[in-house]
């Protein structure tokens, strides 16, 4: 077999294979509003002076969405009884150096940088690491830029870039059970013959608590445990519906994807328990009046964690 040697166009440089080759540096990049992929620190990333055009990212605070106890003090109480902890969106900082080989250069990479940054739309931030692998948020524009930028034709200053991620937590791939599709009225079992029937596996591979979705095809009556807790919840559908259910309490538990069904008032009993940070957990999903090759059922979860690496 022959093969295609491709040669790209602008390669690394020799320090830029060495960051990759390490292991040791994390990649940064910014997916901006109009899909267009900026390195913007690690081996894939331009590092002034050079004779080609980028952005360089400088520093970064904010990763780490702020805090806020939830707290209740009595009259006369020493101290507070903590009731809850939640997350505010994250306010996540950049110094950040735009330059190109001469200033007319540098100009057109800011443009560019700029047109991809909108305050009502969301581009996604990008953290690798060899480690942890890849994960995101996926940040607006907080403000407009105020640094004061010198006189002159320079082709490279050096700012700061405030953003907004609305979502506070990290996040990365879905873990993604195996598809079961009815084999008879009573059983949802993998085709493949590898997963147990009636079960579907999910892992939360992220440092907060998890809470999967199903997707469920009719027709048949749907029992689906808790996320691993003791209660089981219940819902009838018929041919042709498909239902996307969230087992995240302060969202809407079931819509209905292809009819347009009003199906929520069919649900019955409601999802208490999360997935642990690191557990594995297999959920019982059995099914009655199911239809051989057509009701089907699948799980996912996605990870969230507080720091990207």
């Amino acid at each position: 077999m022959t093969g295609t040697l491709i040669t790209p166009s602008n390669p690394p440089t020799t320090g830029a294979l060495q960051s990759l080759l390490s292991d040791a540096d994390s990649i940064v990049t910014w997916v901006d509003t109009n899909n267009r992929p900026w390195p913007i620190s690690g081996g894939m990333a331009p590092v002034p002076p050079s004779p080609s055009e980028g952005v360089q990212l400088v520093d970064i605070k904010g990763l780490h969405a702020p805090l806020k106890h939830v707290d209740q003090q009595g009259a006369h109480q020493d101290g507070v009884t903590w009731l809850d902890t939640t997350y505010d969106a994250a306010e996540i900082d950049m110094t950040i150096t735009v330059f190109g080989r001469n200033a007319a250069y540098r100009r057109r990479v800011y443009r560019e940088w700029l047109a991809g940054w909108e305050p009502k739309r969301q581009g996604r931030l990008t953290w690798f690491t060899a480690d942890l692998g890849e994960w995101w948020v996926t940040p607006r524009l907080l403000q407009e830029p105020r640094d004061a930028i010198k006189a002159g034709d320079a082709a490279s200053i050096t700012m700061n870039w405030a953003t907004r991620a609305d979502f506070p937590f990290w996040t990365s791939y879905d873990s993604i059970s195996t598809k079961l599709i009815a084999s008879n009225a009573t059983t949802l079992a993998d085709p493949e013959g590898i997963a147990p029937p009636n079960f579907s596996q999910v892992w939360n591979r992220g440092d907060q608590d998890g809470w999967p979705r199903h997707v469920l095809q009719g027709p048949g009556i749907f029992k689906l445990g808790d996320n691993g807790g003791p209660r089981t919840i219940t819902l009838p559908l018929n041919a042709g519906e498909v239902a996307r259910i969230t087992t995240i309490p302060n969202k809407r538990t079931v819509v209905e994807l292809n009819t347009g069904a009003n199906i929520y008032s069919r649900l019955v009993g409601r999802f208490s328990t999360p997935v642990a940070a690191g557990a594995v957990v297999r959920i019982p999903i059995t099914v009655t009046g199911a239809t051989a090759g057509v009701t089907s059922a699948i799980s996912s979860l996605t990870p969230w964690r507080r720091w990207p690496e």
